[in-house]
């Protein structure tokens, strides 16, 4: 095996002068390898660099000994592989590279000749850079603590002359990159490369110069130069300083903040080389290509969001579920498939997991109620099947957004225990069961929806007690039996539907008592009765829907003021009689009612309505519809 430290002293063209005749057919007797390889070896005894000498000189021994060894007929050189010549902006997608140190090429390869500006001298950092110190953050639940924060990796500092410049770089930044890509200027790699041959030589061995490659590399894999803001970057200023990039005062890396910021292309591997990043914030961008094996070496990072982007691949791959400290995993908006692994457990730091509207398949696993500190799930928009675990209850969560999947089984009961429970949506799901008693304990609930699945059974008083209510969504169900009419107490509730379902009895009076409420759909669930006169009395009341329903009497009037923000009105195929007062008609004229549809007409209207100056759309009994809500 070659020594690297003797390859390393070699120039290129003595490099390529031994790669080639070690590779030309050498006779065990023909003696013209070992006379060219002692004429090179007077050529390097002149050189000034003598203290390399004993190593170059066992360098060449072992290469004529091998050179003497090859058999009469020689084997056909190998091409290096190399990827596709791309243009400047466009990235490139790499297996995570292999630490040992790649075999040069074995035909000659010019380094890249397009360069920078020069850039001005530098003060080199510090050779040893003191560890980023991260305070702890206490969590209630530490069974699995993460390891010690971790300082930026440490990669050799070596002195580099200016002719030794490009062979110092070579060595140093393939430890991260295969060498075929660095030395092809028309990849992101080979982009960054050639930016760093304009560095002082003083620089190169410094503790940043893996930072600074590593983000020179990622702009130019992310369409660098046509971002909306890139200020800095690629200049001769500390990357410290570069747009977006968050550094402590040892100017190690911590935050990279380039949400909204028109990021085209992929995270290249490289990343790796940011091994103190704590926030990595790519929000809203183009960004394609699944997630870099290179994020596993971010030890440090505790926040993730490249929501709204276009990547694709796996959700939760082994780069991110082994990221002990995350806290925050945001990847909502995208196009990532595969399921939910079992090793989601491991992540006993995360509060905070977003993955709504992607393509994520199978079941959430059992493992989940592992993560006591977590606080919120989104899981909405996907294609996730089985029943909702019933070990979610065991987390204090404040948000279970779970809707529009295709989850089945019943709602489990553990999670009407979560009192800190402020938002619960399993709607568009094919759920099964009755809604217990317990529902009445989640008193801080605000935002509740189960529309939309299979749900019976009757719809429990208890849910009187649930006075945080700002949306209740019961629609869509095949609840029977008297809608409870508990609303008294309720001061916040907004949005309240109980449409399409099987129920019975009256409408709710205290329903119309909630000074807050401002849409009110009962559609088709089987009221009979007639409108209660508090119809009129909610201030901000914008739609009420009554229409295919079994209610008798007339409409009541109103009185002046009430109503006034009223925009739709839905009264048809039911069995009312008489006129619609004219002081609900002056709410076309003199304010804001859009639609007031109601049975007057055919030849003998059910109610009678002045057509068009009063009721807009006038229907028979047996030509309703079903109107297309607005919210």
């Amino acid at each position: 095996m070659i020594s690297l430290m003797v390859w390393a002293v070699l120039s290129l063209e003595e490099r390529n002068q031994i790669d080639r005749i070690t590779r030309k057919r050498i006779d065990a007797e023909n003696n013209d390898g070992r006379r060219y390889l002692e004429a090179l070896w007077e050529s390097v005894e002149t050189k000034s660099e003598k203290d390399l000498e004993p190593g170059r000189f066992r360098f060449l021994e072992s290469m004529m000994s091998i050179a003497m060894s090859f058999p009469t007929e020689a084997p056909k050189p190998s091409t290096p592989t190399r990827q596709p010549a791309l243009s400047p902006n466009t990235p490139t997608e790499n297996p995570l590279p292999t630490p040992d140190q790649p075999n040069p090429p074995s035909t000659p390869i010019s380094l890249p000749t397009t360069r920078g500006p020069t850039l001005p001298t530098r003060v080199p950092l510090p050779t040893n850079p003191p560890a980023v110190v991260i305070p702890p953050t206490s969590k209630p639940f530490d069974e699995n603590p993460a390891a010690p924060i971790l300082g930026p990796t440490n990669f050799p500092a070596v002195p580099c002359s200016e002719d030794r410049k490009n062979d110092c770089l070579l060595n140093l930044l393939s430890t991260v990159t295969d060498l075929s890509l660095l030395l092809d200027k028309y990849t992101p790699q080979g982009l960054a490369y050639s930016f760093l041959l304009n560095e002082e030589p003083s620089f190169v061995g410094t503790p940043t110069i893996m930072q600074r490659y590593g983000l020179s590399t990622f702009y130019f894999s992310t369409g660098g130069s046509e971002w909306t803001e890139n200020e800095g970057w690629l200049s001769s200023t500390q990357e410290c300083e570069w747009f977006g990039v968050v550094c402590t005062d040892d100017l190690f890396a911590t935050g990279l903040n380039l949400g909204v910021n028109n990021l085209n292309g992929m995270i290249p591997e490289e990343i790796s080389t940011l091994s103190t990043l704590q926030q990595l914030d790519l929000f809203s961008n183009s960004i394609i290509g699944v997630l870099p094996d290179g994020l596993s070496n971010l030890d440090n990072l505790i926040s993730i969001d490249i929501q709204e982007n276009l990547f694709s691949g796996l959700a939760f791959p082994n780069a991110v579920t082994g990221l002990r400290r995350l806290e925050s995993y945001r990847i909502s908006n995208n196009k990532f498939t595969g399921g939910m692994p079992t090793r989601i457990g491991s992540l006993r730091n995360l509060n905070v997991l977003w993955a709504s509207n992607n393509a994520i398949l199978g079941s959430i696993p059992a493992e989940i109620g592992d993560l006591r500190n977590l606080k919120k799930v989104i899981l909405s928009n996907n294609d996730m099947t089985g029943e909702v675990p019933s070990e979610l209850g065991l987390i204090p969560l404040e948000a279970l957004v779970l809707n529009d999947n295709n989850f089945l089984g019943s709602i489990p009961s553990q999670l009407f225990d979560l009192a800190s429970l402020r938002t619960f949506r399993l709607e568009g799901n094919f759920l099964i069961g009755t809604l217990p008693d317990l529902l009445g304990q989640l008193t801080d609930l605000e935002d509740f929806r189960i529309q939309n699945n299979n749900l019976s059974g009757e719809i429990p008083k208890s849910i009187g007690f649930m006075t945080s209510l700002a949306s209740l969504r019961l629609n869509g169900n095949f609840w029977t039996g008297p809608v409870p009419d508990v609303f008294e107490n309720f001061a916040n509730l907004d949005f309240f539907d109980i449409s399409d379902t099987m129920l019975t009895g009256t409408i709710p009076k205290t329903i119309f008592s909630i000074p807050t409420i401002r849409l009110i759909y009962m559609s088709k669930c089987n009221l009979v009765g007639t409108i209660p006169p508090q119809y009129a009395d909610p201030p901000i009341l914008r739609d009420l829907y009554l229409d295919g329903n079994q209610l008798t009497g007339t409409v009541p009037a109103i009185e002046s003021g009430n109503l006034e923000r009223l925009n739709e009105l839905l009264l048809q195929d039911n069995k009312l009689s008489g006129s619609v007062p004219n002081s609900i008609c002056s709410l076309r004229t003199s304010f804001v009612l859009d639609d007031l549809w109601t049975d007057c007409g055919g030849d003998s209207p059910e109610i009678q309505c002045d057509f068009p100056e009063c009721c807009n759309r006038c229907f028979e009994a047996a030509d309703s519809v079903t109107v297309s809500r607005k919210i």
